[in-house]
């Protein structure tokens, strides 16, 4: 299957899997598909939004220091650049400059966008391996005219493959349910331990 081919198949495709009257062609191909598609959409959504948190922290960050070295010009630069108006002006600048920071920075802590796209990243990974895996060890099956014991022991091998597939993709999902909940966990807490922790600091 030519690379195109499976991004359309992707695109298109249709859970089937609880309709055990739906014959498919392969339903562990159906599985680990499903999972496939389940993962594109989880990391493509936790991209998006890691990126706009990671813009707008820099171009607030960036905004932050040019309006502390406005108004400390008089230190700074040793001329004062600005205007009674204008120093009022930047100072609300600068007030909501921080304000949309530190919500893009605990945005993204708390609710773990980088975090998630990375994981979801190296889940779709794993999950294509698994899907290789078991293509090419399908391509072995024996060809040609086979009796009626071969026919058997090929029923029993692909059987056997298939579930040595599904086994490896549940181990998978499961294992990334649990790191979810602890990445979950640990977001939250260490969201709440850094707004103590500037809490602390201003009140120092």
């Amino acid at each position: 299957m030519s690379e195109l081919s499976r991004k359309n198949k992707l695109e298109a495709y249709q859970d089937k899997r609880h309709n055990l009257d739906y014959e498919s062609e392969d339903k562990a191909l159906e599985e680990i598909d499903f999972y496939i598609i389940k993962y594109i959409k989880l990391e493509t959504e936790f991209h998006i939004k890691s990126k706009i948190t990671k813009l707008l922290s820099i171009i607030s960050l960036c905004t932050l220091v040019a309006c502390v070295c406005l108004i400390y010009s008089h230190i700074i630069f040793d001329e004062e650049l600005l205007s009674e108006v204008w120093r009022t002006s930047v100072c609300y600048v600068l007030t909501v400059t921080v304000v949309v920071f530190v919500a893009c920075y605990f945005s993204n802590r708390l609710n773990g966008y980088t975090r998630g796209w990375s994981r979801n990243r190296l889940m779709l990974e794993r999950l294509e391996i698994v899907r290789r895996e078991y293509e090419l060890a399908i391509k072995d099956e024996p060809q040609g005219v086979l009796t009626e014991d071969q026919i058997k022991q090929k029923n029993v091998w692909f059987t056997t493959e298939k579930n040595n597939a599904l086994a490896k993709l549940f181990e998978l999902e499961t294992q990334n349910r649990i790191e979810t909940h602890k990445d979950i966990v640990g977001d939250y807490l260490a969201a709440h331990e850094g707004t103590f922790s500037w809490i602390k600091g201003l009140r120092k």
